[in-house]
Protein backbone atom coordinates (compact mmCIF):
# COMPACT_ATOMS: atom_id res chain seq x y z
CA UNK A 1 0.00 0.00 0.00
CA UNK A 2 1.94 3.16 -1.40
CA UNK A 3 0.89 6.38 0.11
CA UNK A 4 -0.53 8.69 -1.64
CA UNK A 5 -0.41 12.03 -0.11
CA UNK A 6 3.07 13.33 0.97
CA UNK A 7 2.54 17.63 1.71
CA UNK A 8 5.42 19.23 2.90
CA UNK A 9 3.39 21.15 5.53
CA UNK A 10 3.20 18.74 7.96
CA UNK A 11 3.62 15.00 6.54
CA UNK A 12 0.19 13.36 5.63
CA UNK A 13 0.37 10.06 4.88
CA UNK A 14 -2.98 8.44 3.24
CA UNK A 15 -3.08 4.71 2.07
CA UNK A 16 -5.21 4.17 -1.29
CA UNK A 17 -8.68 2.47 -0.35
CA UNK A 18 -8.96 -1.04 -0.68
CA UNK A 19 -11.62 -3.19 -2.33
CA UNK A 20 -11.70 -7.06 -1.56
CA UNK A 21 -13.70 -10.16 -2.99
CA UNK A 22 -14.22 -13.45 -1.40
CA UNK A 23 -13.76 -16.80 -3.46
CA UNK A 24 -16.43 -19.42 -4.84
CA UNK A 25 -18.79 -20.84 -1.73
CA UNK A 26 -17.67 -17.91 0.46
CA UNK A 27 -18.65 -14.79 1.96
CA UNK A 28 -17.43 -11.39 3.27
CA UNK A 29 -17.12 -13.01 6.30
CA UNK A 30 -14.25 -15.07 4.92
CA UNK A 31 -12.28 -12.37 3.90
CA UNK A 32 -12.99 -10.63 7.64
CA UNK A 33 -9.42 -11.77 8.93
CA UNK A 34 -7.80 -10.50 5.92
CA UNK A 35 -9.32 -7.02 5.55
CA UNK A 36 -8.25 -7.14 9.65
CA UNK A 37 -4.89 -7.43 8.43
CA UNK A 38 -4.86 -4.65 6.37
CA UNK A 39 -6.40 -2.49 8.85
CA UNK A 40 -3.78 -3.14 11.65
CA UNK A 41 -0.76 -2.75 8.78
CA UNK A 42 -2.01 0.60 7.53
CA UNK A 43 -4.49 1.83 10.57
CA UNK A 44 -7.44 4.00 8.74
CA UNK A 45 -7.20 2.60 5.40
CA UNK A 46 -10.90 1.89 4.13
CA UNK A 47 -11.38 -1.02 3.11
CA UNK A 48 -14.51 -2.40 1.02
CA UNK A 49 -15.21 -6.19 1.63
CA UNK A 50 -17.95 -6.97 -0.95
CA UNK A 51 -20.95 -8.45 0.26
CA UNK A 52 -22.50 -9.83 -2.29
CA UNK A 53 -22.89 -13.25 -3.78
CA UNK A 54 -22.51 -15.39 -0.96
CA UNK A 55 -22.17 -18.95 -0.27
CA UNK A 56 -24.56 -20.84 -2.89
CA UNK A 57 -25.28 -17.72 -4.44
CA UNK A 58 -21.48 -17.58 -5.80
CA UNK A 59 -22.99 -20.15 -8.44
CA UNK A 60 -24.53 -17.48 -10.57
CA UNK A 61 -23.39 -17.43 -13.76
CA UNK A 62 -20.04 -14.57 -14.06
CA UNK A 63 -21.29 -12.37 -16.22
CA UNK A 64 -24.48 -11.80 -13.36
CA UNK A 65 -21.67 -11.32 -10.53
CA UNK A 66 -19.33 -9.24 -12.75
CA UNK A 67 -21.81 -6.51 -12.85
CA UNK A 68 -23.76 -6.97 -9.28
CA UNK A 69 -19.89 -6.42 -7.92
CA UNK A 70 -19.31 -3.96 -9.87
CA UNK A 71 -22.47 -1.65 -8.81
CA UNK A 72 -21.63 -2.34 -5.71
CA UNK A 73 -18.26 -0.95 -5.80
CA UNK A 74 -18.77 1.74 -8.17
CA UNK A 75 -19.17 4.46 -5.56
CA UNK A 76 -16.28 3.84 -3.53
CA UNK A 77 -14.10 3.10 -6.33
CA UNK A 78 -15.52 6.38 -7.92
CA UNK A 79 -14.62 8.48 -5.05
CA UNK A 80 -10.86 7.90 -4.71
CA UNK A 81 -8.98 9.98 -6.85
CA UNK A 82 -5.90 8.41 -6.53
CA UNK A 83 -7.12 5.11 -7.34
CA UNK A 84 -7.86 1.87 -4.95
CA UNK A 85 -5.99 -1.26 -4.99
CA UNK A 86 -8.31 -4.12 -5.96
CA UNK A 87 -7.48 -7.64 -4.13
CA UNK A 88 -9.88 -10.60 -5.01
CA UNK A 89 -9.59 -14.49 -4.14
CA UNK A 90 -10.45 -17.04 -6.37
CA UNK A 91 -13.35 -17.12 -8.95
CA UNK A 92 -13.37 -13.13 -7.19
CA UNK A 93 -10.27 -12.81 -8.85
CA UNK A 94 -12.44 -13.41 -12.80
CA UNK A 95 -15.29 -10.89 -11.26
CA UNK A 96 -12.60 -8.67 -10.73
CA UNK A 97 -10.93 -8.93 -13.77
CA UNK A 98 -13.59 -8.93 -15.64
CA UNK A 99 -14.40 -5.33 -14.12
CA UNK A 100 -11.20 -4.00 -15.53
CA UNK A 101 -11.43 -5.18 -18.62
CA UNK A 102 -15.10 -4.37 -19.26
CA UNK A 103 -15.14 -0.58 -17.30
CA UNK A 104 -13.15 2.25 -17.27
CA UNK A 105 -11.98 1.92 -13.57
CA UNK A 106 -10.18 3.83 -10.78
CA UNK A 107 -7.97 1.35 -10.23
CA UNK A 108 -4.49 1.29 -9.03
CA UNK A 109 -3.50 -2.25 -8.76
CA UNK A 110 -5.24 -5.81 -9.45
CA UNK A 111 -4.20 -8.48 -7.34
CA UNK A 112 -5.49 -11.61 -7.78
CA UNK A 113 -5.09 -14.71 -5.28
CA UNK A 114 -5.34 -18.04 -6.36
CA UNK A 115 -7.69 -17.05 -9.30
CA UNK A 116 -8.11 -19.58 -12.40
CA UNK A 117 -6.95 -17.11 -14.97
CA UNK A 118 -6.66 -19.90 -17.20
CA UNK A 119 -9.82 -21.47 -16.03
CA UNK A 120 -10.39 -24.43 -14.45
CA UNK A 121 -9.90 -28.44 -14.69
CA UNK A 122 -9.65 -30.24 -11.39
CA UNK A 123 -11.54 -31.95 -8.91
CA UNK A 124 -12.90 -29.98 -5.89
CA UNK A 125 -15.06 -30.80 -3.07
CA UNK A 126 -17.48 -28.43 -4.44
CA UNK A 127 -17.33 -29.82 -7.53
CA UNK A 128 -17.93 -33.03 -5.82
CA UNK A 129 -20.74 -31.98 -3.83
CA UNK A 130 -22.40 -30.35 -7.18
CA UNK A 131 -21.78 -32.44 -9.48
CA UNK A 132 -21.07 -36.31 -7.76
CA UNK A 133 -21.92 -38.36 -10.87
CA UNK A 134 -19.04 -36.81 -12.97
CA UNK A 135 -15.57 -36.62 -12.72
CA UNK A 136 -13.07 -33.87 -14.54
CA UNK A 137 -12.88 -36.50 -17.44
CA UNK A 138 -17.01 -36.19 -17.97
CA UNK A 139 -18.32 -32.73 -16.31
CA UNK A 140 -17.85 -30.96 -19.66
CA UNK A 141 -20.52 -32.61 -20.65
CA UNK A 142 -22.57 -31.09 -17.65
CA UNK A 143 -21.06 -27.62 -18.21
CA UNK A 144 -20.82 -26.94 -22.09
CA UNK A 145 -24.49 -25.83 -22.75
CA UNK A 146 -27.16 -23.87 -21.99
CA UNK A 147 -27.78 -24.98 -18.45
CA UNK A 148 -24.29 -25.96 -17.58
CA UNK A 149 -23.80 -21.84 -18.30
CA UNK A 150 -26.19 -20.97 -15.71
CA UNK A 151 -23.29 -22.20 -13.19
CA UNK A 152 -20.06 -20.06 -12.71
CA UNK A 153 -17.57 -22.65 -12.82
CA UNK A 154 -19.65 -23.83 -16.42
CA UNK A 155 -18.40 -19.90 -17.32
CA UNK A 156 -14.61 -21.31 -16.43
CA UNK A 157 -14.01 -24.82 -17.03
CA UNK A 158 -11.65 -25.53 -19.40
CA UNK A 159 -11.40 -28.91 -20.60
CA UNK A 160 -7.81 -29.01 -22.78
CA UNK A 161 -9.24 -32.51 -23.89
CA UNK A 162 -12.22 -30.68 -25.31
CA UNK A 163 -11.44 -27.25 -26.45
CA UNK A 164 -13.71 -27.15 -29.27
CA UNK A 165 -16.60 -27.16 -27.16
CA UNK A 166 -15.18 -25.03 -24.65
CA UNK A 167 -14.83 -21.80 -26.90
CA UNK A 168 -18.28 -23.24 -28.46
CA UNK A 169 -20.36 -23.33 -25.15
CA UNK A 170 -18.25 -21.48 -22.39
CA UNK A 171 -19.79 -17.71 -22.59
CA UNK A 172 -17.10 -16.31 -20.28
CA UNK A 173 -13.81 -16.71 -20.09
CA UNK A 174 -12.56 -17.38 -23.64
CA UNK A 175 -13.93 -13.84 -23.93
CA UNK A 176 -12.02 -12.57 -21.47
CA UNK A 177 -8.65 -14.35 -23.01
CA UNK A 178 -9.56 -12.61 -26.23
CA UNK A 179 -10.60 -16.28 -27.91
CA UNK A 180 -13.72 -15.86 -29.09
CA UNK A 181 -14.11 -11.67 -28.12
CA UNK A 182 -15.50 -8.96 -30.75
CA UNK A 183 -14.70 -6.41 -28.08
CA UNK A 184 -10.91 -7.70 -27.35
CA UNK A 185 -9.59 -4.13 -28.15
CA UNK A 186 -11.71 -2.58 -25.95
CA UNK A 187 -10.86 -5.08 -23.24
CA UNK A 188 -7.12 -4.26 -24.16
CA UNK A 189 -7.29 -0.76 -23.69
CA UNK A 190 -9.15 -1.40 -20.49
CA UNK A 191 -6.52 -3.70 -19.26
CA UNK A 192 -3.34 -1.52 -20.73
CA UNK A 193 -5.03 1.69 -18.66
CA UNK A 194 -4.40 -0.49 -15.43
CA UNK A 195 -1.05 -0.90 -16.75
CA UNK A 196 0.22 2.54 -17.57
CA UNK A 197 -0.98 3.77 -13.99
Amino acid sequence: MIPVTNVAAGIVITYRPVVVLHGILASDASMAGFVNYIQTAHPGTQVLNVDGYNDILSFVPMWDQMKGVQAKIKSFVDDSPDGVHMICYSQGGLTCRAILQSFQTNVHTFVSLSSPQAGQYGDTDYLNFLFPNFTKENLYLALYNDLGQDVSVGNYWNDPYHQDLYYQHCNYLPLLNNGTNPVSLDFMKTTLKLLLT
